[in-house]
């Protein structure tokens, strides 16, 4: 039987079709497993220090409850989804309520008055995450950093202060799969945050007297902090 120009040229484009369609999913098998979604979760130790006797509110704001860091793949890099909201939201918790006598959840940071049962409100948020890859730097490690500010209001959501701080973190890539060592980086980058923020909220006397007294002047004098 003989095959016509047309059914010939038909079959190519078939087989074009076809080996088009199988090289988008070898590339889409390739996306997918380079592509990591991360839930970062650790326990925190819990602060050994003598609590201050105020009253605090805290506010976690959406933003900081469903905090993700998104990077997109490229030459050094796979795709990366990591999601530290909610260990950050476990984190505070377990360093304010040994530090202060009393810690309050509150759901809204303005008040219409300031009969809210606390001498302050503590916002805290994450600014910035950052991580560098092996690829990036060149190096055997991961590395993280994470920027954060913690602001103070008055019970009615009036601004007071606020600080700015920083924590690192790195975790060596031969040792765990990428995955393990970009949780250990940031674990170990929120511990050296909270390290400093621990000591800077119980080593000054008077510090939560300050607070009490609600220091309008601060408004206009925000002190700023890095590790």
């Amino acid at each position: 039987m003989r095959i016509t120009r047309t059914a010939r040229g038909e079959a190519a484009s078939f087989r074009g079709i076809s080996a088009r369609f199988l090289a988008l999913c070898a590339l889409t098998v390739a996306v997918c497993a380079c592509s990591t979604h991360l839930h970062v979760d650790s326990a925190f130790p819990r602060p050994l220090v003598a609590n201050l006797p105020i009253n605090v509110g805290v506010y976690y704001d959406e933003s900081l409850r469903q905090y993700t860091f998104e990077k997109e793949a490229d030459a050094n890099s796979q795709t990366w989804n990591i999601e530290i909201g909610p260990a950050h939201v476990q984190l505070f918790d377990q360093l304010f309520q040994p530090i202060f006598e009393n810690l309050i959840h509150i759901d809204s940071l303005r008040s219409a008055s300031a009969a809210r049962p606390v001498s302050v409100v503590i916002k805290p948020s994450i600014d910035k995450y950052t991580l560098h890859t092996p690829g990036d730097t060149a190096t055997k490690f991961y590395a993280v950093e994470i920027r954060y500010t913690l602001a103070f209001y008055s019970a009615s959501g009036d601004f007071i202060k606020h600080w700015s701080y920083s924590g690192q973190g790195r975790s060596r890539s031969e040792l765990f799969s990428a995955d393990e060592s970009v949780q250990k980086a940031t674990v170990a980058a929120m511990r050296d945050a909270a390290a400093w923020l621990v000591i800077e909220l119980t080593k000054h006397p008077g510090f939560h007297t300050r607070l009490q007294a609600q220091q309008s002047d601060n408004a206009n004098d925000p002190e700023d902090h890095d590790s």
